[in-house]
Protein backbone atom coordinates (compact mmCIF):
# COMPACT_ATOMS: atom_id res chain seq x y z
CA UNK A 1 0.00 0.00 0.00
CA UNK A 2 1.38 3.60 -1.27
CA UNK A 3 1.49 6.25 1.61
CA UNK A 4 0.27 9.28 0.85
CA UNK A 5 2.26 11.61 2.62
CA UNK A 6 1.29 14.50 1.10
CA UNK A 7 -1.83 13.89 2.94
CA UNK A 8 0.12 12.90 6.29
CA UNK A 9 1.57 16.43 6.09
CA UNK A 10 -1.74 18.22 5.32
CA UNK A 11 -3.12 16.23 8.39
CA UNK A 12 -0.11 17.27 10.59
CA UNK A 13 -0.63 20.69 9.16
CA UNK A 14 -3.93 21.50 10.49
CA UNK A 15 -3.46 19.99 13.80
CA UNK A 16 -0.29 22.42 14.41
CA UNK A 17 -1.91 25.09 13.39
CA UNK A 18 -5.02 24.61 15.88
CA UNK A 19 -2.44 24.08 18.51
CA UNK A 20 -0.78 27.76 17.98
CA UNK A 21 -4.37 29.64 17.29
CA UNK A 22 -5.41 28.25 20.46
CA UNK A 23 -2.49 28.79 22.09
CA UNK A 24 -2.42 32.46 21.18
CA UNK A 25 -6.48 32.59 22.48
CA UNK A 26 -5.25 30.99 25.83
CA UNK A 27 -2.43 33.32 26.48
CA UNK A 28 -5.08 35.34 27.77
CA UNK A 29 -5.03 32.84 30.63
CA UNK A 30 -1.81 31.57 30.72
CA UNK A 31 2.15 33.36 31.01
CA UNK A 32 3.57 32.14 28.17
CA UNK A 33 2.66 30.47 25.01
CA UNK A 34 4.34 27.42 26.10
CA UNK A 35 2.09 27.07 29.23
CA UNK A 36 -1.16 26.36 26.76
CA UNK A 37 0.85 23.61 25.07
CA UNK A 38 -0.02 20.71 27.49
CA UNK A 39 -4.00 21.61 27.30
CA UNK A 40 -4.13 22.00 23.56
CA UNK A 41 -1.83 18.85 23.43
CA UNK A 42 -5.20 16.89 25.37
CA UNK A 43 -7.76 18.99 22.82
CA UNK A 44 -5.82 17.77 19.81
CA UNK A 45 -5.81 14.37 21.23
CA UNK A 46 -9.89 14.06 21.45
CA UNK A 47 -10.79 15.97 18.98
CA UNK A 48 -8.51 14.16 16.62
CA UNK A 49 -10.65 11.10 16.93
CA UNK A 50 -14.25 12.91 16.47
CA UNK A 51 -12.66 14.88 13.75
CA UNK A 52 -11.56 11.37 11.67
CA UNK A 53 -14.78 9.42 13.26
CA UNK A 54 -16.71 11.60 11.37
CA UNK A 55 -14.71 12.26 8.38
CA UNK A 56 -14.20 8.32 7.59
CA UNK A 57 -17.02 6.73 8.98
CA UNK A 58 -19.92 9.30 9.32
CA UNK A 59 -19.59 11.57 6.28
CA UNK A 60 -19.11 8.72 3.56
CA UNK A 61 -21.54 5.93 4.86
CA UNK A 62 -24.22 8.19 6.30
CA UNK A 63 -24.48 11.44 5.08
CA UNK A 64 -22.58 11.05 0.94
CA UNK A 65 -25.55 7.94 1.16
CA UNK A 66 -28.45 10.12 2.16
CA UNK A 67 -29.35 9.10 5.43
CA UNK A 68 -29.11 12.42 7.11
CA UNK A 69 -31.30 12.11 10.19
CA UNK A 70 -29.12 9.06 11.11
CA UNK A 71 -25.72 11.28 10.45
CA UNK A 72 -27.49 14.27 12.83
CA UNK A 73 -27.69 11.92 15.60
CA UNK A 74 -24.74 10.37 15.44
CA UNK A 75 -22.97 14.12 15.15
CA UNK A 76 -24.90 15.18 18.30
CA UNK A 77 -23.52 11.80 20.71
CA UNK A 78 -20.15 11.99 19.12
CA UNK A 79 -19.75 15.94 19.75
CA UNK A 80 -20.97 14.88 23.66
CA UNK A 81 -18.84 12.22 23.88
CA UNK A 82 -15.69 13.96 22.95
CA UNK A 83 -16.81 17.29 24.60
CA UNK A 84 -17.43 15.02 28.26
CA UNK A 85 -14.06 12.92 27.75
CA UNK A 86 -12.07 15.94 26.91
CA UNK A 87 -13.56 18.09 30.13
CA UNK A 88 -12.95 15.30 32.63
CA UNK A 89 -9.40 14.72 31.21
CA UNK A 90 -8.68 18.73 31.46
CA UNK A 91 -10.26 17.88 34.96
CA UNK A 92 -8.25 15.60 36.11
CA UNK A 93 -5.29 16.75 35.07
CA UNK A 94 -5.45 20.57 35.93
CA UNK A 95 -6.48 18.83 39.63
CA UNK A 96 -2.87 19.12 40.26
CA UNK A 97 -2.25 22.40 38.39
CA UNK A 98 -4.91 24.68 39.08
CA UNK A 99 -7.98 23.41 41.59
CA UNK A 100 -9.98 26.13 39.94
CA UNK A 101 -9.32 25.35 36.64
CA UNK A 102 -10.16 21.44 37.72
CA UNK A 103 -13.39 22.09 39.20
CA UNK A 104 -14.41 24.75 35.89
CA UNK A 105 -13.81 21.43 33.76
CA UNK A 106 -16.12 19.13 36.30
CA UNK A 107 -19.32 21.39 35.86
CA UNK A 108 -21.60 21.77 32.91
CA UNK A 109 -20.01 24.59 31.83
CA UNK A 110 -16.56 23.18 31.35
CA UNK A 111 -18.24 20.21 29.22
CA UNK A 112 -19.50 23.26 27.33
CA UNK A 113 -16.23 25.05 26.98
CA UNK A 114 -14.89 22.03 25.26
CA UNK A 115 -17.99 21.19 23.39
CA UNK A 116 -17.93 24.59 21.24
CA UNK A 117 -13.96 24.23 20.62
CA UNK A 118 -14.44 20.95 19.39
CA UNK A 119 -17.75 22.11 16.66
CA UNK A 120 -15.37 24.42 15.66
CA UNK A 121 -12.79 22.19 14.49
CA UNK A 122 -15.66 19.86 13.04
CA UNK A 123 -16.30 22.31 11.09
CA UNK A 124 -13.72 23.63 9.90
CA UNK A 125 -12.42 19.74 9.07
CA UNK A 126 -15.96 19.04 7.82
CA UNK A 127 -15.66 22.40 5.11
CA UNK A 128 -12.13 20.81 4.06
CA UNK A 129 -13.78 17.33 3.45
CA UNK A 130 -16.46 19.29 1.28
CA UNK A 131 -14.05 21.37 -0.81
CA UNK A 132 -11.68 18.01 -1.37
CA UNK A 133 -14.47 16.65 -2.72
CA UNK A 134 -15.36 18.81 -4.87
CA UNK A 135 -12.01 19.48 -6.47
CA UNK A 136 -11.55 15.84 -6.88
CA UNK A 137 -15.16 16.06 -8.75
CA UNK A 138 -14.28 19.15 -10.78
CA UNK A 139 -10.76 16.99 -11.71
CA UNK A 140 -12.73 14.04 -12.92
CA UNK A 141 -15.14 16.18 -15.02
CA UNK A 142 -12.14 17.82 -16.50
CA UNK A 143 -10.57 14.62 -17.38
CA UNK A 144 -13.42 13.77 -19.13
CA UNK A 145 -13.99 16.41 -20.80
CA UNK A 146 -10.62 16.33 -22.15
CA UNK A 147 -11.13 13.18 -23.23
CA UNK A 148 -14.26 13.76 -24.41
CA UNK A 149 -12.15 16.43 -26.91
CA UNK A 150 -9.20 14.04 -27.52
CA UNK A 151 -11.97 11.08 -29.05
CA UNK A 152 -14.06 14.33 -31.30
CA UNK A 153 -10.81 15.31 -32.55
CA UNK A 154 -9.47 12.11 -33.49
CA UNK A 155 -13.25 11.78 -34.95
CA UNK A 156 -12.92 14.58 -36.78
CA UNK A 157 -9.65 13.58 -38.20
CA UNK A 158 -11.08 9.93 -39.21
CA UNK A 159 -13.53 11.86 -40.96
CA UNK A 160 -11.07 13.56 -43.05
CA UNK A 161 -9.29 10.27 -44.16
CA UNK A 162 -11.64 8.51 -46.51
CA UNK A 163 -12.39 12.10 -47.95
CA UNK A 164 -8.81 13.07 -48.82
CA UNK A 165 -8.43 9.54 -50.05
CA UNK A 166 -11.45 9.48 -52.19
CA UNK A 167 -10.42 12.78 -53.78
CA UNK A 168 -6.69 12.15 -54.37
CA UNK A 169 -7.43 7.83 -55.32
CA UNK A 170 -9.69 9.85 -57.99
CA UNK A 171 -7.37 12.02 -59.33
CA UNK A 172 -4.71 9.14 -60.31
CA UNK A 173 -7.91 7.29 -62.00
CA UNK A 174 -8.39 10.17 -64.70
CA UNK A 175 -4.71 10.56 -65.16
CA UNK A 176 -4.03 6.54 -65.66
CA UNK A 177 -6.59 6.93 -68.91
CA UNK A 178 -4.94 9.94 -70.03
CA UNK A 179 -1.31 9.90 -69.85
CA UNK A 180 0.68 7.03 -68.53
CA UNK A 181 3.87 9.01 -67.86
CA UNK A 182 1.81 11.78 -66.14
CA UNK A 183 0.04 9.47 -64.51
CA UNK A 184 3.61 7.95 -62.88
CA UNK A 185 4.32 11.49 -62.01
CA UNK A 186 0.96 12.01 -60.04
CA UNK A 187 1.58 8.69 -58.11
CA UNK A 188 4.96 10.49 -57.22
CA UNK A 189 2.81 12.50 -55.62
CA UNK A 190 0.13 10.84 -54.32
CA UNK A 191 3.16 8.41 -52.95
CA UNK A 192 3.92 11.55 -50.54
CA UNK A 193 0.72 12.19 -50.07
CA UNK A 194 0.02 8.91 -48.66
CA UNK A 195 2.83 8.81 -46.23
CA UNK A 196 1.76 12.32 -44.81
CA UNK A 197 -1.18 10.87 -44.18
CA UNK A 198 -0.13 7.54 -42.67
CA UNK A 199 2.80 8.71 -40.45
CA UNK A 200 1.79 12.39 -39.40
CA UNK A 201 -2.13 13.05 -39.88
CA UNK A 202 -2.78 11.59 -36.68
CA UNK A 203 -0.20 13.47 -34.79
CA UNK A 204 -1.88 16.60 -32.38
CA UNK A 205 0.91 18.97 -34.01
CA UNK A 206 3.43 18.36 -37.15
CA UNK A 207 6.16 20.94 -38.56
CA UNK A 208 4.04 23.78 -40.68
CA UNK A 209 7.01 23.23 -43.68
CA UNK A 210 5.60 19.18 -43.45
CA UNK A 211 2.01 20.45 -43.67
CA UNK A 212 2.87 23.00 -46.50
CA UNK A 213 4.57 20.52 -48.81
CA UNK A 214 1.33 18.04 -48.14
CA UNK A 215 -0.68 21.12 -49.73
CA UNK A 216 2.16 21.76 -52.62
CA UNK A 217 1.38 17.87 -53.09
CA UNK A 218 -2.19 18.17 -53.84
CA UNK A 219 -2.36 21.31 -56.00
CA UNK A 220 0.31 19.96 -58.09
CA UNK A 221 -1.67 16.69 -58.46
CA UNK A 222 -5.01 18.60 -58.94
CA UNK A 223 -2.76 20.95 -61.73
CA UNK A 224 -1.97 17.75 -63.56
CA UNK A 225 -5.43 16.13 -63.62
CA UNK A 226 -7.08 19.48 -64.86
CA UNK A 227 -4.12 20.77 -67.24
CA UNK A 228 -5.32 23.66 -69.21
CA UNK A 229 -8.75 23.87 -67.60
CA UNK A 230 -7.37 26.31 -64.89
CA UNK A 231 -5.12 28.73 -63.77
CA UNK A 232 -3.94 28.26 -60.30
CA UNK A 233 -1.74 30.71 -58.34
CA UNK A 234 0.16 29.21 -55.18
CA UNK A 235 2.41 31.30 -53.45
CA UNK A 236 3.99 31.09 -49.81
CA UNK A 237 6.12 33.94 -47.99
CA UNK A 238 8.05 34.07 -44.72
CA UNK A 239 9.61 31.84 -42.39
CA UNK A 240 8.51 28.37 -42.07
CA UNK A 241 11.05 26.52 -39.69
CA UNK A 242 10.68 26.63 -36.06
CA UNK A 243 6.91 26.44 -36.13
CA UNK A 244 4.41 23.59 -35.59
CA UNK A 245 0.44 23.11 -36.30
CA UNK A 246 -2.12 20.36 -36.49
CA UNK A 247 -2.13 18.37 -39.52
CA UNK A 248 -5.15 18.73 -42.34
CA UNK A 249 -6.57 22.20 -41.77
CA UNK A 250 -5.83 23.49 -45.33
CA UNK A 251 -6.45 20.87 -47.35
CA UNK A 252 -10.74 20.86 -47.31
CA UNK A 253 -10.69 24.84 -48.63
CA UNK A 254 -8.56 23.86 -51.15
CA UNK A 255 -10.03 20.78 -52.23
CA UNK A 256 -13.77 22.73 -52.08
CA UNK A 257 -11.67 25.48 -54.53
CA UNK A 258 -11.28 22.61 -56.82
CA UNK A 259 -14.49 21.39 -56.60
CA UNK A 260 -16.53 24.21 -56.73
CA UNK A 261 -14.45 26.34 -58.41
CA UNK A 262 -16.43 27.42 -62.03
CA UNK A 263 -15.40 28.26 -65.60
CA UNK A 264 -16.47 31.88 -65.63
CA UNK A 265 -13.25 33.42 -67.74
CA UNK A 266 -12.49 31.80 -70.94
CA UNK A 267 -13.38 28.42 -69.80
CA UNK A 268 -10.39 28.06 -66.95
CA UNK A 269 -11.28 28.39 -63.44
CA UNK A 270 -9.32 30.89 -61.82
CA UNK A 271 -8.15 29.57 -57.96
CA UNK A 272 -6.27 31.77 -55.60
CA UNK A 273 -3.99 30.33 -53.03
CA UNK A 274 -1.55 32.39 -51.01
CA UNK A 275 0.06 31.90 -47.41
CA UNK A 276 2.16 33.93 -45.57
CA UNK A 277 4.03 33.99 -42.30
CA UNK A 278 5.27 36.65 -39.97
CA UNK A 279 6.98 35.50 -36.85
CA UNK A 280 4.33 33.18 -35.08
CA UNK A 281 1.07 34.83 -37.27
CA UNK A 282 0.08 32.84 -40.60
CA UNK A 283 -2.33 34.50 -43.08
CA UNK A 284 -4.31 32.03 -45.09
CA UNK A 285 -6.10 32.87 -48.12
CA UNK A 286 -7.95 30.77 -51.03
CA UNK A 287 -10.46 31.49 -53.26
CA UNK A 288 -11.79 30.10 -56.46
CA UNK A 289 -13.86 31.71 -59.47
CA UNK A 290 -17.88 30.82 -59.52
CA UNK A 291 -20.34 31.83 -61.98
CA UNK A 292 -22.20 35.25 -60.86
CA UNK A 293 -25.24 34.68 -58.74
CA UNK A 294 -24.63 31.64 -57.69
CA UNK A 295 -24.17 30.67 -54.21
CA UNK A 296 -21.06 28.34 -53.38
CA UNK A 297 -21.79 28.67 -49.49
CA UNK A 298 -24.98 26.46 -49.60
CA UNK A 299 -22.55 23.57 -50.77
CA UNK A 300 -20.22 23.59 -48.08
CA UNK A 301 -19.68 20.00 -47.00
CA UNK A 302 -18.57 18.20 -43.92
CA UNK A 303 -14.91 18.86 -44.57
CA UNK A 304 -15.18 22.48 -44.21
CA UNK A 305 -17.55 22.16 -41.08
CA UNK A 306 -14.77 19.34 -39.34
CA UNK A 307 -12.39 22.35 -40.22
CA UNK A 308 -14.54 24.81 -38.41
CA UNK A 309 -15.20 22.52 -35.47
CA UNK A 310 -11.47 21.40 -34.74
CA UNK A 311 -10.23 25.25 -35.13
CA UNK A 312 -12.59 25.48 -32.48
CA UNK A 313 -10.99 22.79 -30.21
CA UNK A 314 -7.73 23.10 -31.29
CA UNK A 315 -6.82 26.97 -31.63
CA UNK A 316 -9.85 28.49 -29.42
CA UNK A 317 -9.04 32.46 -29.17
CA UNK A 318 -6.14 32.38 -31.69
CA UNK A 319 -7.89 31.60 -34.95
CA UNK A 320 -9.94 34.38 -37.15
CA UNK A 321 -11.96 32.20 -40.25
CA UNK A 322 -13.74 34.05 -42.68
CA UNK A 323 -16.14 32.60 -45.32
CA UNK A 324 -16.97 35.00 -47.88
CA UNK A 325 -18.21 36.07 -51.06
CA UNK A 326 -18.51 38.57 -53.93
CA UNK A 327 -20.54 38.31 -57.20
CA UNK A 328 -17.60 36.14 -59.02
CA UNK A 329 -15.50 35.22 -56.32
CA UNK A 330 -15.53 32.52 -52.95
CA UNK A 331 -12.85 32.85 -50.66
CA UNK A 332 -11.77 31.68 -47.36
CA UNK A 333 -9.30 33.92 -44.97
CA UNK A 334 -7.54 32.11 -42.03
CA UNK A 335 -5.56 34.09 -39.36
CA UNK A 336 -3.98 31.80 -37.10
CA UNK A 337 -1.52 32.11 -34.08
CA UNK A 338 1.04 29.53 -34.33
CA UNK A 339 2.76 27.43 -32.04
CA UNK A 340 6.98 27.05 -31.79
CA UNK A 341 8.75 23.91 -32.11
Amino acid sequence: MTINWKLIGLNLLFWLLYIIIWGVRDMAYAPTFWDTLDGNLIGTAWYSIGVYLNLFLLLPRLLLKKLKLIYVLSIIVLVMAISYGTAQTYASYYLSVDVGTSVFFYSAGGVANTASDFLVVYGLSTCLFFINEWYIKERKLRELETQKLQAELDLLKGQINPHFLFNALNTVHVLIKKDQDLARQTLERFSDLLSHQIYEVNNEVIPLKNEIDNLSNYIHLQKMRFENQMEVKWKVNGKLSDLVISPMLFLNFVENAFKHGDNVENGRVMIEIRMSVMERRMDFTCSNSIVAGKKQGNVLGVGIANVKRRLELIYPERHELTIGQTENLFSVHLILKLDEV
